[in-house]
C-alpha cells in the first residue's frame, strides 16, 4: 500500500485492441495524486476514503499527515498529526469502520538511541485527528496492524524485536488512555505475519507465526472487547518454510489461515486451514489450494462471512498467467478460474478484495510477456457473491500516460474503494519514476 515509485523498464509497447482499451465500469477517471515517500490509503463505505502518509524528508524526520479523499477521488487538505512532538514516520497502518471512524498507527524514530516507538491516533473521516498517543515500546517495532469496531473502540497490535521479542496490543477509546496488553513473549526468532481482525461482536483476535524446532506455528490471542486478552494459544501450522501467512477472522469468531510455503524465488505452495470459534481448539488439517508463482506474490482477501478470494500467478512460457480461487461462505473451495488476457503476460503486482456481501474485485498491471514491463492497469469484478470475477477491463488513463504499474486496491465493506498506481509518460526511459494516480471504485459489481 505504499506509494513508493518503482523502477520502470525501457521499451513502450502498444496496447492490444478491443477489450484492453475499454474503460472499466464503475471506476472513475484517475486523478494525479501527490507523490509521497511512504503512505497508505484506507476506505470506508460510500466513498469515505482517507490517506495516512509522511511529510517529505528522511524517515527519521518525517511527521505524520492525514487527509480525506473526496468522493470523486480528489485529495482533500492534509493536516499534521502531532505525536507528542516526536518525529519519524514509517510502517503506516489504518482502518476505517462503517461509520467513518478511523484508527491510524505508524512507527517513530527520533534519531536517538533506544527503541523505535509507535504512535496511534483516533478520529473520523470528517474530523481528522490532529494529535496521536505514543504507545509504550521497549524494542524495535517490526510490524503493525489496526482494527476499529463499529462502536469506535480500536485495537493496535504490533511485534517488537528485542530482549525478549514480544507481541503487544493497545485498546484505544476516545478520551481515554490506551490499555496495553502483552500477548506473548519469546527469546527465539522474532514473530512474523501479524494479522488482526474483529469478530461479529467487535472483539479483536490477533494471530502471528513463530518459528519452532518442528517448523512454523501460529499463535492466537483472543480479546474480550474490553482491552483484555486471553493467553495466546500456539498451534502447529507446517513443517515447511513459510513465505507469508494471513489469518482472517470471521464474524462467528472462527479463523481461516491462508499461507504460502516454499523458498523464494521458487514456486510457492498455497495452503489453508480452519480453526473454530472459541478457545484453544486447534486448526484443522491443512488443505492444498494451488501451486503459484512467487512473482508477483499471491494476494488473498476475505469477508467476515467467510468468502475468500486467492489471486495468484502461474508460469506461462516467458511470463505468467493469472488465476482466482474462491471459497464460499459455507467453506467450500472451488476450482481455479483464469483471469485477464490469455497467454503469457508480464505482471508486477496483483490485488484481491472482497466486500461484506462477498463480491470480489481484482486489480493488476499487465503487458505482453515480450515487453518485460507492465503498461496498463486492468480490473475485473464478480457479478454476485457466488460468481468469480468476470470480463476484465482497462482502467482509464490520463492524457500522456504510457506505462502504468504497481497498482494497490483498497476496498471497503460496501464494495467501493480506491485504486492507486504509478504512470510514466509515453517514451519513458528505464528507471524513470512514475506519476501517482488515484481512482475510485464506485460500484461493487
Amino acid at each position: 500500500m505504499r506509494a513508493t515509485p518503482a523502477a520502470l523498464a525501457a521499451a513502450l509497447i502498444l496496447m492490444p485492441a478491443a477489450a484492453a482499451r475499454a474503460s472499466a465500469p464503475g471506476w472513475s477517471t484517475p486523478h494525479t495524486a501527490d507523490g509521497v515517500a511512504v503512505g497508505i490509503y484506507g476506505a470506508g463505505p460510500n466513498g469515505q476514503g482517507v490517506q495516512l502518509f509522511g511529510a517529505s524528508g528522511a524517515a527519521q524526520t518525517r511527521t505524520a499527515q492525514i487527509r480525506a479523499i473526496n468522493s470523486d477521488a480528489t485529495q482533500g487538505t492534509a493536516v499534521g498529526v502531532n505525536a507528542a512532538g516526536k518525529p519519524g514516520f514509517d510502517d503506516p497502518a489504518i482502518a476505517v469502520n462503517p461509520g467513518g471512524a478511523l484508527v491510524a498507527a505508524w512507527t517513530l524514530d527520533t534519531l536517538q538511541p533506544g527503541p523505535i516507538g509507535l504512535a496511534a491516533a483516533l478520529g473520523t473521516r470528517t474530523a481528522l485527528p490532529r494529535t496521536a498517543t505514543v504507545l509504550p515500546t521497549q524494542g524495535i517495532t517490526a510490524a503493525v496492524a489496526t482494527a476499529i469496531a463499529p462502536n469506535g473502540t480500536a485495537t493496535v497490535a504490533w511485534i517488537e524485536a528485542g530482549t525478549p521479542n514480544a507481541v503487544k496490543a493497545a485498546t484505544l477509546r476516545p478520551g481515554q488512555a490506551p490499555q496495553v496488553a502483552v500477548l506473548a513473549t519469546t527469546t527465539t526468532a522474532v514473530p512474523a505475519n501479524l494479522s488482526l481482525g474483529l469478530d461479529g461482536a467487535g472483539r479483536p483476535i490477533a494471530t502471528w507465526t513463530t518459528t519452532t524446532s518442528a517448523g512454523t506455528a501460529i499463535d492466537i490471542a483472543r480479546g474480550d472487547g474490553t482491552g483484555a486478552f486471553a493467553p495466546a494459544v500456539e498451534q502447529p501450522l507446517t513443517t515447511a518454510p513459510v513465505v507469508s501467512a494471513q489469518t482472517f477472522v470471521l464474524s462467528t469468531g472462527a479463523l481461516v489461515a491462508v499461507w504460502s510455503e516454499g523458498v523464494l524465488p521458487d514456486p510457492l505452495t498455497l495452503r489453508t486451514a480452519n480453526a473454530p470459534a472459541g478457545g484453544a481448539a486447534p486448526f484443522g488439517p491443512p488443505r492444498l489450494l494451488a501451486t503459484a508463482g512467487s512473482a508477483p506474490q499471491p494476494s488473498v482477501a476475505a469477508s467476515a462471512t467467510g468468502r475468500i478470494a486467492v489471486f495468484y500467478a502461474v508460469g506461462s512460457g516467458s511470463g505468467v498467467s493469472l488465476r482466482t480461487l474462491l471459497r464460499t461462505t459455507s467453506g467450500t473451495w472451488g476450482t481455479p478460474h483464469a483471469a485477464g488476457p490469455s497467454g503469457a503476460r508480464t505482471v508486477s503486482r496483483i490485488n484481491a478484495g472482497v466486500d461484506a456481501k462477498g463480491r470480489v474485485v481484482i486489480l493488476w498491471d499487465d503487458a505482453a510477456a515480450s515487453a518485460h514491463s507492465p503498461t496498463r492497469i486492468l480490473a475485473a469484478r464478480a457479478g454476485s457473491s457466488t460468481s468469480p470475477p468476470g470480463t476484465y477491463h482497462q482502467l482509464p488513463q490520463r492524457s500522456g500516460d504510457g506505462r502504468c504499474d504497481e497498482p494497490t486496491l483498497t476496498l471497503s465493506t460496501s464494495g467501493d474503494g480506491l485504486g492507486s498506481w504509478l504512470c510514466a509518460g509515453t517514451g519513458a526511459s528505464a528507471g524513470q519514476s512514475g506519476r501517482p494516480r488515484l481512482a475510485r471504485l464506485t460500484k461493487p459489481s
